[in-house]
């Protein structure tokens, strides 16, 4: 308590002579201090050089022990180099100490040329050939030494370099930070920055297939080694070029990953010319191996197949003009006025109770219950059902080729699609009247789309893939025999469901663009338009809670899924917009599967 003066002051004062204390005898026994790394913390052209490194000379903030970033220095950057009045860098840069107390330190730059080295903790070297002292030291101090700048010419730092001949060299950036220790003297430490001088081109790529197709060519290829070299680039031009300077050619592609390439937008029986060279990962890039020629043909694809054949499909969307549409009177568009409407019925939010359902559907549903007189079971899940979920997949064929068994019995669809194709779906309605069964409006959506060949002109296949795209829509009413199911416990659940039905379509070309047709009377059909119709369903539903009551109660609680259910159904869908003969018919009885839950 003496330390204590009468004013409180000298505890202070004795406090702040035993902190001096301490620190005095904390450097008489502190080693001298060593930094385990220098930080880069940029690396851009230096003011007024008017250079500017490429990104692959490793400009990101990093330790020089950090091997995940590289400097590279490739074939076109050495040539940019060297062509540059003044290729100066700046390095901003600090150093990182174990001791981190203010404590005078010194500090040197040197550089080493490819193939020369100096020593990784010297400040000064003399006579030690291809080792340039730029820095010598320099005093600083821990607390100044943040960021430091240090500016490298890079001609020195690259000298010897041809940047014609094919080498893999490294030159490196000497970093050395002088310490001061009592007992140890001056003590030096070391960091060295590494750039790589990669001049070597990869080995050319072999050109496999250059494939005619309508208004393209398919190149095809092999790298040597996809492992060191993982990227090409192809080079076309309508005029010859040498395979020793594919950059003479008027185009090219970007950098390639894939080992094919289509060349779009050519014009049909020019000759083009097509080479293609590989890319290392420092981006060097080969010579071509040879420049092969191609010749674009004309080819059919689905779509102008169909047309030519005899088709009356015009393309358009049905109920959306005012006015006439591919040579159809235009339809009224109440009934897609009426799908919107109930569109938002079924998206609106779902109820959380649904008792009282208004008078009308109420007497729906005494005479919906009026058959049943059979003694109930419990329900394996109590939580209101308010709407139900469909998650679909369909075995659908559209029936297109229809239109020619009287006439000339043409096969479009069949020859230029020969696989088949699921079409993926969900469906979902919102309940009205439950009871004995339910009564729900709702709607569903699907997609589907096939890809095939498209059709020389002598009625060979092309290589040229063709695609037909539909989706369909319905909005309908549905009826759920669901009684048995869940006042019983036998687990089928048969139903009915029927309503509209509209789809959109699009055919695609060789070249992935919609496709279109020139008629002889000049007119110009695009392979796109919508059909409505009709549709009908029949399916079963499996209960799936029957044979894990346990585990169904618990989904109930936990999601809000009141039941779960496979089911198959068939259905019956017609769009030909309602009979037209002038329409693309794309009907078909549909098989369905999939998994529905009641929400």
């Amino acid at each position: 308590m003496a330390m204590r003066g009468g004013d409180g002051r000298g505890g202070t004062k004795a406090q702040a002579r035993l902190l001096l204390a301490v620190a005095g005898l904390w450097l008489t026994i502190a080693p001298a201090v060593s930094y385990a790394a220098v930080q880069i913390g940029s690396i851009s052209g230096a003011p007024g050089s008017g250079f500017t490194p490429n990104a692959r000379f490793g400009l990101t903030s990093a330790l020089t022990t950090d091997t995940s970033v590289k400097h590279v220095v490739n074939k076109v950057d050495c040539e940019a180099i060297f062509a540059a009045e003044t290729p100066v860098v700046r390095i901003t840069w600090s150093f990182v100490g174990d001791n981190v107390v203010t404590i005078p330190t010194s500090y040197g730059v040197k550089i080493a040329a490819p193939g020369k080295s100096c020593s990784a903790t010297t400040m000064n070297e003399t006579g030690t050939d291809g080792c340039n002292v730029l820095i010598s030291d320099k005093a600083t101090n821990i607390i100044s030494a943040t960021s430091l700048t240090t500016d490298i010419d890079l001609r020195d730092l690259f000298a010897g370099v041809v940047c014609t001949n094919e080498v893999e060299v490294e030159a490196r950036i000497y970093f050395i930070i002088g310490g001061t220790g009592t007992t140890a003297g001056q003590q030096f430490s070391g960091a060295t920055l590494n750039f790589t001088v990669d001049t070597k081109a990869p080995a050319a790529p072999t050109v496999d297939s250059v494939a005619a197709g309508g208004g393209n060519l398919s190149v095809a290829w092999k790298l040597s080694d996809a492992a060191t070299t993982p990227y090409a680039r192809v080079y076309w031009s309508k005029v010859a070029f040498p395979a020793s300077a594919p950059a003479t050619a008027t185009h090219k592609s970007e950098k390639l990953t894939a080992s094919t390439y289509q060349i779009t937008e050519l014009d049909n029986g020019t000759t083009y010319y097509v080479a293609v060279t590989a890319i290392d990962a420092n981006e060097n890039e080969s010579k071509a191996a040879e420049v092969r020629e191609g010749v674009p043909i004309e080819v059919q694809d689905f779509w102008q197949y169909y047309q030519a054949s005899g088709g009356t499909e015009e393309g358009g969307y049905y109920g959306c003009s005012a006015g006439q549409q591919g040579g159809r009177p235009a339809h009224s568009t109440g009934w897609l006025m009426l799908g919107a409407a109930a569109l938002l019925l079924v998206l609106r939010r779902w109820r959380s109770a649904r008792r009282g359902v208004g008078a009308g559907p109420a007497i729906l549903s005494v005479a919906l219950l009026a058959g049943g007189a059979l003694t109930p079971t419990s329900a394996v899940a109590d939580s209101p059902r308010t709407s139900s979920l469909d998650l679909r997949m369909s075995f659908y064929a559209p029936a297109i080729d229809s239109e020619f068994v009287s006439t000339n019995g043409q096969q479009p669809y069949a020859k230029a699609f020969s696989d088949t194709s699921l079409q993926k779906g969900i469906a979902f309605d919102q309940i009205l009247v439950d009871g004995f069964a339910d009564l729900s409006i709702g709607g569903s959506l699907g997609w589907w789309s096939i890809e095939g060949k498209g059709r020389k002109l002598d009625g060979t296949q092309s290589q040229d893939k063709t695609t037909l795209t539909v989706v369909p829509l319905t909005l309908d009413l549905g009826l759920r025999l669901t009684v048995l199911a869940f006042r019983y416990g036998f687990p089928l659940v048969p139903y009915a469901r029927g309503g509209l039905a509209y789809a959109f379509w699009w055919a695609k070309d060789g070249n992935d663009k919609v496709s279109t047709w020139t008629g002889v009377d000049n007119k110009v059909r695009t392979a796109e338009g919508g059909i409505a119709g009709l549709h009908g369903t029949i399916g079963v539903r499996l209960l799936l809670d029957n044979f894990e009551p346990r585990a169904a109660r618990g989904f109930d609680l936990e999601t809000g899924v009141n039941h779960s259910y496979l089911f198959a159904e068939y259905q019956r869908l017609s769009l030909n917009n309602f009979g037209d003969s002038r329409t693309m018919d794309l009907s078909d009885g549909v098989i369905t599967f999939g998994l529905a839950f009641d929400l």
